[in-house]
């Protein structure tokens, strides 16, 4: 059989299995599953090579970004339906908990070539970047110690428990740990290993004080049982770009804004125990809400509106020191609209209280006199809403 010369884009699909629901996701750009393996060279006296090399826990990460055309992605992190999203929206300290799963596809057949799985990951990081002349995205990132590497299907079964008890669709494949489940996700929660019990000839899932609470189930089975279908979403557009995000600050349009960019950081510990080759779980505090707004500096409108709340000379000096911006926390929102229908508001990002914490004044030949301003959210928020937010 001749091998394969290699793997385009276009036979890799993600799926993200959140704490209540699963989705294959749209408009992915980038996918990355990076591990790294600590280790420690161990030296001795009157040796003159080395006694050996030790590990540590693994520290799996992954990062992926998607044109950000909708809630759904967002929806599915934050364990809420996309179908049945909160209208006032959801905060991202929400971001919790995910696995993920790479679909790689045979060259010439619609199955598996292989699958890659990585558990209980917690989202650390994300960015939503806004440009003028660019798409719309979202970006994740998530740290986790447990990646597998599959030449079987894995198979993500959703449902509700009866009496505890939650079925299987196929008939599950032993892992090398002794274990049937590579994920056990019932109510948000992922359940330890001795928290449920796995019947392969019955196909049975029992789950410890499990009564009739939503579950989710992953695992492997034979290979050519899960077909490969191909990523297709009419029902979202293609992409979004800067025409159609339009940027308020407070009730106020923003004038020639160039970019956007929110980021967020979750800080966070990380829990080891001795005795145990994976991570308990980690301690995270409230998040970091950063970011930045370009604009074409025109004017001191802006200057105005973020040292005085209004974009008029409020006071009346025709001055605005930047020791101001202390006094001020605006609203910033940044609304997706649907470039085939701009009345469609697909997504809304809103900080409720953006404070500056830097600006600058630029000037290039060749260019033009632009101002940048840094800001963080006051008090942690920034909500995500499925359309416009609600009056």
């Amino acid at each position: 059989m001749t091998k394969r010369i290699a793997v385009p884009y276009k036979d890799v699909e993600l799926r993200i299995v959140g704490p209540r629901a699963d989705f294959y996701a749209h408009r992915v750009q980038r996918l990355d599953f990076p591990v790294t393996l600590p280790n420690t060279t161990i030296n001795e006296l009157g040796n003159d090579q080395h006694a050996g090399i030790i590990t540590d826990i693994p520290e799996v990460t992954a990062t992926f970004q998607a044109f950000d055309v909708s809630h759904r992605i967002f929806s599915i992190l934050v364990g809420s339906g996309y179908a049945t999203y909160p209208v006032d929206g959801v905060d991202v300290s929400k971001l919790s908990n995910v696995d993920l799963i790479g679909y790689v596809r045979n060259a010439d057949l619609a199955t598996m070539l292989k699958c890659i799985h990585v558990k209980k990951m917690r989202i650390t990081d994300f960015t939503y970047t806004y440009t003028v002349d660019g798409e719309s995205t979202e970006e994740y990132s998530c740290a986790g110690s447990e990646k597998r590497y599959f030449s079987n299907d894995v198979i993500v079964d959703s449902g509700s428990l009866v009496a505890g008890v939650g079925d299987l669709s196929l008939t599950p494949s032993l892992l090398k740990n002794g274990e049937y489940l590579m994920s056990c996700i019932v109510d948000g929660t992922w359940k330890d290993n001795d928290e449920f019990a796995v019947v392969p000839a019955t196909k049975k899932v029992t789950v410890s004080g499990g009564t009739t609470e939503d579950f989710l189930f992953v695992y492997h089975t034979l290979s050519g049982e899960l077909a490969f279908d191909r990523i297709s979403d009419a029902t979202v557009p293609a992409a979004i770009r800067g025409k159609n995000i339009p940027v308020t600050i407070a009730l106020n349009t923003m004038y020639r804004v160039q970019s956007v960019t929110i980021r967020g950081t979750f800080p966070n510990t990380k829990v080891v125990e001795m005795g145990n080759t994976s991570v308990v779980g980690y301690v995270v505090d409230p998040p970091d809400i950063s970011g930045d707004i370009t604009v074409l500096d025109t004017d001191n409108e802006i200057v105005a509106l973020l040292t005085t709340g209004a974009i008029t000379d409020a006071d009346g000096y025709g001055e605005f020191g930047v020791d101001e911006y202390e006094t001020e926390t605006l609203a910033l929102t940044v609304q997706l609209q649907d470039p085939a229908a701009v009345t469609t508001i697909k997504k809304t990002v809103r900080i409720p209280y953006m404070r500056i914490t830097s600006d600058g004044t630029t000037s290039n030949v060749g260019g033009q006199l632009t101002q940048t301003f840094s800001f963080m959210s006051n008090d942690a928020q920034c909500v995500v809403y499925s359309g416009a937010v609600p009056v």
